[in-house]
């Protein structure tokens, strides 16, 4: 009988012991390259803006975006897809003057310091200003150590030169 049970005890243990083999998960798809208009992402970098700013007060400008075809809701999709975790939203346009929010501030106002905080504003400024009749764009956001909310437009970055 103890040989039984030992011989049970042993089909049972080596029984739990074997794994199926799986296959591998396959890997998932590489998402296609998105594209409309006038938005393209090649590794990842967004083209959907027409100026891009910098910590050394230069901007360049986007050779590749067809500044005809620009407006605000698109503009902001581009600015959103650079700054991942800074999410742009709009409100709303009130004559020369376009109505922003963003709901989760904390990223912007407090962890990207106050040169970080003053290039997103700029590169949200002069991109958006860039549609016509947009002269002001209003940012609604919890206010941190590196920012709080305002209006400003292009005079704000008047020392952010143009290279090439």
């Amino acid at each position: 009988m103890k040989k039984i049970c030992y011989l049970g005890l042993i089909i049972f243990f080596s029984a739990c012991n074997q794994q199926e083999e799986k296959e591998p998960a396959p890997l998932p798809e590489q998402p296609p390259e998105a594209t409309t208009d006038s938005l393209q992402i090649v590794k990842g970098e967004a083209k959907l803006y027409v100026w891009k700013n910098d910590a050394d007060y230069t901007r360049r400008k986007n050779s590749e975006i067809n500044v005809a075809s620009i407006n605000a809701d698109s503009l902001i999709k581009g600015l959103n897809q650079m700054y991942e975790n800074v999410y742009l939203q709009k409100d709303k346009q009130s004559n020369d003057t376009l109505y922003t929010f963003i709901k989760d501030s904390e990223f912007l106002t407090n962890r990207m310091g106050s040169t970080g905080a003053e290039v997103y504003v700029a590169d949200v400024v002069m991109n958006l200003t860039e549609v016509p009749g947009i002269k002001y764009v209003h940012i609604d956001l919890q206010e941190g150590s590196h920012m709080q909310p305002g209006t400003w437009s292009r005079t704000n970055f008047a020392r952010y030169k143009v290279v090439e």
